[in-house]
């Protein structure tokens, strides 16, 4: 699976577990060593753990390292080319990440190989049956 392949899939496990705000930073042309930032909003601390558990049991690999786990505030999960980043309300807004990667924000849509004519769950889903 590519890094856009498992972005795309990311995307699509945390929309299906209600996560919020999704956004994806497109950190190819920028000199760090990840391909793609996977951001998003949970209500509380036990939704963060089932976005947790979503991507744990919808991915076939496992995050190289992780980072929050425990206080589930702001959690970070590297799967090396894709880095994402689960975070509560208030610490989403308080730290703001995606402002300071702003001209790299793109849609899910634009991570599809094909012509984008689906839509992320149902990409993740197509791709999970693969």
């Amino acid at each position: 699976m590519d890094d856009a392949a498992l972005a795309l899939r990311i995307v699509g496990l945390l929309e299906e577990r209600k996560g919020e705000r999704i956004v994806v930073i497109d950190m190819r042309e920028v000199s760090i060593p990840t391909g793609f930032f996977v951001v998003a909003t949970a209500d509380n601390p036990v939704h963060v753990k089932a976005l947790i558990n979503a991507l744990r049991e919808g991915l076939p690999m496992k995050p190289t390292h992780g980072e929050g786990i425990s206080e589930r505030r702001w959690v970070v999960l590297d799967y090396g080319h894709v880095v994402v980043h689960l975070f509560q309300r208030e610490a989403r807004d308080f730290y703001d990440i995606e402002s300071l990667w702003a001209d790299h924000l793109i849609a899910p849509s634009e991570l599809a190989s094909d012509d984008g004519s689906r839509t992320t769950a149902e990409a993740a889903r197509l791709d999970q049956t693969s």
